[in-house]
């Protein structure tokens, strides 16, 4: 074989090899989002997350997110919380007494839990209210 072919071929099986890998990594994990809500008379709550699903038998959650719609009263509260089916806060927040409807609301998490804990995405709002303030919960299954 003369040089140059062997130079060639050097080059067919590396640029194969990074091939091959570039396309295991991509089919290692694959991102997805979820959405959810909870409805009582006095507002919504609509809870997002986005997050990974590894190969290793994890879940690696990306971020969380929250809106408050149908009140936009300047007193609601809401606590967010990625935990293990145990109850094990894994990430958590907590707003003050100032939350305004109509605003969406978006934090980093970047935490990677086993699937064997059973992770999931709560979040609970406290709605605002004149008459009488209601709560309600939205869960995320990851």
């Amino acid at each position: 074989m003369t040089t140059a072919s062997v130079r060639a071929r050097t080059v067919a099986v590396a640029v194969g090899v990074g091939l091959a890998a570039t396309l295991l990594a991509t089919q290692s994990a694959s991102a997805d989002s979820k959405y959810n809500s909870c409805t009582k008379s006095t507002g919504v709550l609509s809870i997002g997350t986005e997050y990974d699903q590894g190969t290793q038998n994890t879940v690696y959650v990306k971020n969380v997110s929250f809106t408050i719609e149908r009140n936009g009263n300047p007193h609601n509260n809401v606590y967010l919380r990625v935990r293990k089916g145990n109850g094990t806060d894994v990430w958590a927040w907590t707003s003050g007494d100032n939350v305004r409807g109509g605003q969406t609301r978006t934090f980093t998490v970047n935490k990677r839990i086993s699937k064997v804990d059973k992770p999931y995405f709560k979040g609970h709002a406290d709605f605002d209210s004149r008459l009488r303030d209601e709560s309600c919960a939205a869960y995320i299954n990851y």
